[in-house]
């Protein structure tokens, strides 16, 4: 016998002592076949076991859990092991919730391929007051709603399910996402209308009232029509009726004029009080210089000095004094 075929023998033996090694203690026959490999349905109850003893998985996965002696990784990522794609990062440090498959962050998915994929999630986990459950209601780990796992590599959307705290004002209003265009409808911090698709990008431009008012309308009070409608202070004499002094033409404010675009990215700043009240505080994302026109602007609702508005005028009012 060549020294080759000696050679792959002798590893051939030692990889399958290695293997038998795994699981052969007396408590783990509900875990593993006879031939050391886990039992049918082993992914989707593993889970329960992991937490246990996740120290039971490391002597076959090894230490970090990249492959050890079992040479399958639980932080295959993207690339489907079995036709299941696991842990983004380690499960030792995230054990529970959902970004112990989804991310590996409180800011959940981040990445470009399930279970990992980014779109706008983080834009919305970024805020305080939302979590998976907010669009995934009943639809964690283990229910009919999570998104399921193909044998060729696939997998089956998670189901979308908007939490009934986010319904937009109005009567005869029903939640709603359209999984073809990727959009949701009658959400309360969308004033109501049609999202953008979750997959794309927005971008805010100066001096452009387009995309603002693909979430708020002018309003007439808090609450109507919308939750995030603006109705205060002089935003229609700004917006809509108001002359510039001496003339005849409209002042046609823009909404970047006060709103600071840097600040209205900061979701936090942005979406402040939503899931409380449903009620923005707009004061946060006014002013702050360039590209606004104001320099600041102060609890007491007043602008300081803006240039090519009230340049002659210093603290002026927003709202008009009774």
């Amino acid at each position: 016998m060549s020294q080759i075929k000696s050679s792959h023998l002798i590893l051939s033996a030692l990889l399958a002592l290695a293997l038998g090694g795994c699981g052969n203690n007396e408590n783990d026959k509900t875990v593993f076949t006879a031939d050391s490999k886990h039992s049918s349905g082993w992914v989707g109850t593993h889970k329960v076991s992991a937490r246990e003893n996740v120290a039971r998985c490391a002597e076959c996965h090894g230490e970090i859990f990249t492959g050890g002696i079992s040479k399958v990784s639980c932080m295959s990522g993207a690339t489907a092991v079995s036709g299941f794609s696991c842990h983004v990062t380690s499960p030792v440090a995230n054990m529970v919730g959902c970004v112990s498959c989804h991310g590996g962050s409180e800011s959940g998915p981040f990445g470009t391929a399930a279970p990992n994929m980014k779109s706008a999630h983080t834009k919305h986990t970024a805020l305080k007051d939302i979590g998976c459950s907010t669009c995934h209601s009943t639809g964690g780990s283990g229910t009919s709603g999570h998104a399921k796992a193909a044998a060729d590599g696939g997998f089956s959307k998670a189901r979308v399910a908007i939490s009934t705290l986010f319904t937009a004002s109005g009567t005869n209003v029903t939640l709603g996402y359209n999984a073809t265009t990727g959009t949701c409808s009658s959400v309360s911090c969308h004033g109501g209308q049609t999202t953008p698709a979750w997959s794309g990008t927005i971008n805010i431009v100066a001096g452009d009232n387009t995309l603002c008012q693909k979430c708020h309308e002018q309003g007439t009070a808090v609450g109507k029509p919308q939750y995030n409608s603006y109705y205060s202070g002089l935003h229609e004499y700004h917006m809509v009726k108001g002359l510039k002094k001496g003339t005849t033409t409209p002042i046609n404010a823009n909404c970047t004029d006060c709103h600071n675009i840097s600040t209205l990215l900061d979701f936090q700043k942005h979406f402040s009080g939503v899931a409380a009240n449903k009620i923005v505080e707009p004061g946060l994302t006014i002013g702050i210089g360039t590209p606004t026109k104001i320099d600041t602007y102060s609890a007491s609702k007043t602008c300081t000095t803006a240039v090519g508005c009230h340049s002659t005028v210093v603290n002026v009012p927003w709202v008009i004094p009774q």
